[in-house]
């Protein structure tokens, strides 16, 4: 949390349903409104809706006000781009140094990850997909670089669980982390890293195809 205080308390509460798309895109924020909403004062509203233009979770114009800050398909595609770069570099680095009690967690979530997939549970799949990149990320020697990751992965927090509700991504999806996971099992930083960059530019790919039934 940011401080502590009203302010604080409104702003990871809107930051929260921004992310879960209870808020959508382009959806105006009336200080007002939010005021009587979470009973508090205009002031305490404007605060809160300052932290998440720093956040870049909403844009503020003057005379217009807030609203929650949106994504063209171009500049999510240029995140995901980004994104697979950064993945592939922080595997590579974490294959050096992953414990053999980190494997473990690794194969016991991709094993839940099969049986969610089957059941078509796919939110709760997405869920301990995050686990299992999260694993990778907790190894990674450079924590400069998992840092700027997951500010980029927050912006886009919204968009980053869809893709696996269209049709046949599960499927596909689950055989890429199976890959990553014996390339990481048998050692071969060159291997994940190649497969890492791969699964990261399917979802691109998946998105860029179904930009709006994403949204």
């Amino acid at each position: 949390m940011k401080g502590n205080g009203p302010s604080a308390a409104v702003y990871e509460s809107l930051k929260k349903k921004i992310e879960a798309g209870s808020l959508s895109p382009s959806e105006n924020l009336r200080e007002v409104e939010l005021a009587n909403q979470y009973k508090v004062s205009r002031n305490t509203i404007k605060k809160a809706l300052l932290m998440l233009e720093r956040d870049t979770l909403v844009t503020i114009e003057q005379n217009k006000g807030a609203k929650v800050r949106s994504y063209s398909l171009d500049e999510v595609l240029d995140f995901l781009e980004l994104r697979s770069v950064l993945e592939g570099f922080i595997i590579r680095l974490a294959c050096a140094v992953l414990r053999e009690t980190d494997i473990e967690n690794m194969k016991r979530i991709l094993d839940t990850m099969r049986v969610l997939k089957e059941r078509q549970e796919l939110v709760s799949y997405s869920q301990h997909n995050q686990k299992f990149h999260q694993v990778i990320y907790d190894a990674c020697p450079n924590k400069t670089a998992t840092n700027l990751l997951m500010n980029l992965k927050n912006q886009m927090k919204k968009y980053n669980t869809k893709t696996i509700l269209i049709p046949k991504r599960s499927d596909q999806s689950f055989g890429e982390h199976e890959a990553i996971f014996e390339a990481v099992k048998n050692g071969d930083p060159q291997g994940a890293e190649s497969l890492m960059i791969t699964h990261i530019m399917n979802v691109r790919k998946v998105f860029q195809e179904n930009y709006q039934l994403l949204l």
